[in-house]
C-alpha cells in the first residue's frame, strides 16, 4: 500500500506535462521510475527539480506540499519514514505538523523522527490515560517505574488544556 500518490512535473517547463507516482518506490521498480521522468528532465538525486502538481495521502496535512519543490528522494524518504508508522503515531504526526506550520518537505521529514514527543488526545473522559500517555511522550516512551506510580496523570492532563 503506498503512502503518498503524487503527481511531479518540471516547474520551468510544464509544457512536458506530468508523471504520478506512488511511494515509497519499491526498490525494484526506482530505475523505471527515474526513466518515467526522465522526459520530464527531472528525478536528480541531488537537486529538489520535481514540482508537486498534486498529492494524495491519508495523511492529509502532506498536501501543503501541493506547488512545492522537492528531491524525488526526500519524497521517497519521507513516505518510507511514514510507512513503519503505526495508528497512533500517524495521528501524532499529523497533529505535530499542523501545530508547527509544517509546510516543506524537509519540515516534514524532521518531524518524522520527533513527532512521537507530540500527545494526541482522542477522549478527554480518562484524564489518567491522557497524563500517562503525555508522560510517556515527553519520555520518548520511557519513563521509571517510580516516575509511572508517582506522577499525579490527572494533573498532567489538565495543564495540557
Amino acid at each position: 500500500m503506498y503512502q503518498i500518490k503524487t503527481t511531479l512535473k518540471n516547474q520551468k517547463r510544464p509544457e512536458l506535462g506530468s508523471v504520478t507516482l506512488t511511494f515509497p518506490i519499491p526498490w525494484r521498480e526506482y530505475d523505471q521510475v527515474l526513466e518515467r521522468l526522465k522526459p520530464l528532465g527531472i528525478g536528480s538525486p541531488l537537486d529538489q527539480d520535481c514540482q508537486v502538481k498534486a498529492i494524495d495521502s491519508h495523511y492529509s496535512t502532506l498536501e501543503r506540499l501541493e506547488g512545492t519543490m522537492v528531491g524525488l528522494d526526500e519524497l521517497d524518504y519521507l513516505a518510507k519514514r511514514l510507512d513503519g508508522f503505526d495508528v497512533y503515531e500517524a495521528l501524532q504526526f499529523q497533529g505535530a505538523a499542523v501545530v508547527e506550520g509544517a509546510s516543506t518537505i524537509q519540515d516534514f521529514i524532521n518531524l518524522t523522527f520527533c513527532c512521537q514527543q507530540a500527545t494526541v488526545v482522542q477522549n478527554f473522559r480518562n484524564l489518567e490515560k491522557i497524563g500517562k500517555d503525555h508522560l510517556m511522550a515527553l519520555g520518548d516512551g520511557c519513563v521509571s517505574m517510580k516516575e509511572w506510580k508517582t506522577a499525579d496523570s490527572r494533573k498532567i492532563a489538565l495543564d495540557l488544556l
